[in-house]
């Protein structure tokens, strides 16, 4: 709880994270995105942060804003191993419960980590490629055969095609809370160009004029 009354009106709707933890990854760079479609190309430098021969482009990020949802602790769904996909469009690693309309829901911070993944173009389904042993995508660089080995090792028809499709995962963050002085602020929500998107959380507009959920 708080001494001012006006940020206690905010715990039903907002948790504790969100405010105390305003950025991510303050001291080292952490992972955002991932395309593993680069991966096996001769002639490029590897790079930890940029690109690795093994397992392709990066993209990494220092303190930044994180991504806020609602959440309720639980999942709407998690990515299981042949379940189908579209891959025209964005497939859920896994994808946090709640929504505006639910009272046990928060605003939540999390870490978005995007990525293009194979998948099977005739089956849409992820595919997870052997990497690593003498005949892994790490020793020959043949995406073809490291499906080949997985449809011997994961039980899954690989149909000979395959393609790369967007993923998101989102991690929950509970971790760098900074000291109160470091929280945020009313404008920095509020303000004009405050870091919520109020419509895509539900909202008609800034709860300030618009009034909250309930």
């Amino acid at each position: 709880k708080h001494d001012d009354e006006r940020i206690n009106t905010h715990l039903s709707a907002v948790a504790c994270q969100t405010c105390h933890i305003p950025a991510l990854a303050l001291e080292d760079p952490t992972k955002v995105y991932w395309d593993w479609s680069q991966a096996g190309q001769d002639g490029r430098v590897d790079d930890h942060y940029t690109y690795l021969k093994i397992k392709g482009e990066f993209v990494y990020e220092k303190n930044f804003a994180p991504t806020y949802i609602w959440f309720n602790g639980n999942l709407d769904y998690r990515y299981i191993l042949g379940d189908k996909i579209d891959p025209n469009g964005i497939t859920y690693i896994d994808k946090p419960a709640g929504n505006i309309k639910d009272p046990s829901a928060k605003i939540f911070p999390f870490k978005l980590h995007v990525a293009k993944q194979p998948y099977d173009a005739t089956y849409n389904y992820i595919l997870a490629p052997i990497t690593a042993g003498n005949d892994g995508f790490w020793t020959n660089f043949d995406w073809d055969n490291a499906f080949k080995l997985a449809e011997q090792r994961m039980g899954l028809p690989y149909s000979g095609e395959y393609g790369f499709a967007e993923t998101y995962m989102l991690w929950p963050t509970t971790h760098m809370v900074q000291p109160a002085a470091n929280a945020l602020q009313c404008d920095t929500c509020h303000g004009e160009n405050g870091r919520l998107d109020w419509e895509a959380l539900g909202y008609p507009g800034d709860p300030i004029e618009w009034g909250g959920r309930d």
